[in-house]
Formats: C-alpha cells, sequence, structure tokens
C-alpha cells in the first residue's frame, strides 16, 4: 500500500514511499504454549513490488511494530533487487502464541542499512548464516552476534589452514548455505575434507547451551564402516595444554548416522540403532534438509539434574537424563570449534587436527 491511500494512518517516516503489512502466527504443531520475547522471526518471501526499492542491497528497509511507527531491529540476509526476494530477521519484542502478530515493511526510502547484532541479543553466542564465498580468508564467515566468533574455511590457527578444505557455497534451506565435500578422514589423522574453523570461541556459558543448525544431502556411511567415523557435524576443543581426550572432545555433536550429543566424552544423548539419522534419506517434506536442535542440561550450581533433548525436524526424538547427573563445566577460555568434523590431538597440540569430516550440506549454525 502506498503512503497517498493510508494518509490518515501513521506512516514511519515521509521518507519511505510504501510499506506492506506481514501477518505471522507460530504453528501451533510446534507446541509453543507462551509468548516468545525477543524473538528473531525469519521474514522471507518475493514480491516484485521491492524492486522499487532505492538501493540494491536493501538497506533502505525500516521493520515497525504493528503500529507503524515503532521500529524493530533487522538484519537483511538476502536481498535479490531483480526478484523482489527479501531474506531477513526481525527482532520482534513479543510474539504471541495465542493469536497473530502483525508487523509492516517499509521500501523505496532513506539508505541507512543495519546492525545485525541488534537482532541477537547476549544469550547467542555465534550465529553463522553461511552465504558467504569462501576464499580461505580469516573471519570470512562473519557472526551475527557482536561477539565477533567469526568463521574461516580451511582451517586456521591450531588447526593449520589448508586452501584444499575451503567449503563451497550452495543453496541452503535459507538463502545461501555451505557444501562440504569431503573426503572423510576416518580414525585420528589428520584430514583433508572442507571445514569452518573459528580458532577462538567466545562468549560459552559454563554450563547449559544449544547448539542449532541444518543438515542435507549427507553422504551415507559406506557398507560396513563404522559410523562413529563419519560425518561429524560440530566439534569443540579446550586447548588445556595437553592431548587428554576429554578436552579434545570437549563439545560434540556427533555422527550423522546416529546424531548423539557429548560433553568431555560423557553421553548427554545417545541414541541406538536405527536411532536417528540425518543421513540422504531424509523427509521430502524438507526439500533434503533437516533441522537439528540439541538442548545439553547438565548438573545445575544448586544440584538440580535435568533431561537433555535432541530435536530433528521439530520433533523431539529423544529427551534424555543419561548424564543429567554429571558436573561437566564448560570451559570459557581457549576454546577452538568446527562445523563439520571432529577435532583431535596432534603431537602436544590438543586441538590440532580435524578428521571424521561431514560430507554434506550445512546452514544456519
Amino acid at each position: 500500500q502506498s503512503k497517498v491511500k493510508v494518509a490518515q494512518q501513521n506512516w514511519y517516516h515521509d521518507s519511505w514511499e510504501f510499506r506492506k503489512n506481514i501477518t505471522l502466527s507460530l504453528n501451533t504443531a510446534t507446541g509453543v504454549d507462551s509468548d516468545l520475547t525477543d524473538f528473531p522471526v525469519l521474514i522471507s518471501f518475493t514480491d516484485t513490488d521491492l524492486i522499487q526499492t532505492n538501493e540494491s542491497q536493501g538497506r533502505d528497509f525500516i521493520f515497525t511494530q504493528s503500529d507503524g511507527l515503532t521500529e524493530l531491529s533487522h538484519e537483511i540476509e538476502k536481498f535479490d533487487n531483480t526478484t523482489g526476494e527479501v531474506i531477513a530477521w526481525v527482532k520482534l519484542p513479543t510474539m504471541s502464541a495465542s493469536s497473530t502478530t502483525e508487523m509492516y515493511i517499509y521500501y523505496k526510502g532513506d539508505t541507512i542499512g543495519f546492525n545485525s547484532a541488534d537482532v541477537w541479543n547476549d544469550d547467542y553466542v555465534l550465529v553463522w548464516h553461511l552465504n558467504q564465498t569462501s576464499t580461505g580468508t580469516s573471519e570470512e564467515f562473519k557472526d551475527a552476534t557482536d561477539n565477533g566468533n567469526d568463521g574461516r574455511g580451511g582451517g586456521g590457527t591450531d588447526v593449520g589452514y589448508n586452501s584444499a578444505r575451503i567449503p563451497h557455497i550452495t543453496d541452503g534451506q535459507i538463502g545461501n548455505g555451505q557444501h562440504l565435500k569431503g573426503p572423510t578422514t576416518t580414525g585420528t589423522g589428520e584430514g583433508t575434507g572442507d571445514i569452518i574453523y573459528r580458532n577462538s570461541l567466545d562468549g560459552m556459558p559454563s554450563r547449559d547451551f544449544t547448539i542449532e543448525l541444518w543438515v542435507a544431502d549427507i553422504t551415507n556411511v559406506p557398507s560396513g564402516g563404522n559410523a562413529a567415523l563419519y560425518n561429524d557435524l560440530v566439534s569443540v576443543c579446550y586447548d588445556a595444554g595437553s592431548t587428554n581426550g576429554q578436552w579434545q572432545n570437549h563439545i560434540s555433536l556427533w555422527q550423522s548416522a546416529n546424531v548423539k550429543m557429548k560433553i568431555r566424552t560423557s553421553f548427554f544423548v545417545s541414541t541406538t540403532n536405527p536411532g536417528h539419522p540425518v543421513q540422504d534419506d531424509n523427509p521430502a517434506s524438507f526439500t533434503n534438509w533437516n533441522h537439528i536442535v540439541a538442548v545439553y542440561n547438565q548438573k545445575d550450581a544448586d544440584g538440580t539434574q535435568g533431561n537433555s533433548q535432541l530435536y530433528i525436524n521439530g520433533e523431539l526424538v529423544k529427551d534424555q537424563n543419561r548424564s543429567g547427573g554429571l558436573n561437566r563445566d564448560i570451559q570459557t577460555n581457549n576454546l577452538r570449534m568446527v562445523l563439520g568434523g571432529d577435532i583431535d590431538a596432534q603431537g602436544g597440540n590438543n586441538c590440532g587436527r580435524v578428521n571424521n569430516e561431514l560430507k554434506g550440506k550445512v546452514d544456519e549454525l
């Protein structure tokens, strides 16, 4: 709708010529029964009207609450000014669980840009949209939070950089993602498969945390192969100055053939065969993409024990207290992280090599 047609209504600013109403509702199948607060909601649609924007990168978009005036923090992940496709993350103060939530997108106005960190609050340690083209450049995979946990294709400091290990941009579940083309190195030797690496993971909490990502088109473990040596998803290593296995495997989201969750070699969620695979035989409704949410709950300081949960494609597939009584405090410094493999020791370097690489696609870590 144009501002001329709604002259009597509240308008954000005369610098913007057009706006559209967006109506949101939570899918009741998700089981969310309370309002979401400070929630980064995904706004993704294509409308040829957006071609009228003044700025080819979408830096003249504004999002507001339903009053048309109160600006909302947002981040543009993708804008195509030839088709009108926009992918944005917008921080809603409240998203209702019981009714629809209204908002506006304004377009064709002043060039203002955005600050992605405004969308992701302090509870987020790292947000990678994985929509960059990797060249092996330091900090090329940008962290959308203000923690500066940028990643690099091919390795880094502790895990030595190898230009042959950079990932490849591909169509993702949300905008672009990354294709890790392998190969997979089984065992503890130095691998050669594609990886994305962060040398200093800052901001980790010392207890409970969640890992979330999309994966797709993962090559199945070969017939007769040991599933524990293939297609690891996320690994965080603590550089303790030793080669103690519990530190090099400090945090693991492990093996796509049967997803498992570990902290310091202790299983927090461990499924049994046939388990919960996210390999090639993915549900058609997700067009070969699987959504994984791994919720690690540990023994709290007051002794409270809680279950850990594994969700796949919105379904709770495991709710387990296998290690809920353990006190596995997470180190908050000297952490190395890899997306698409497992970190092992090399000589005196506790976090010196990556193997058991993922051979498939990843998006939105």
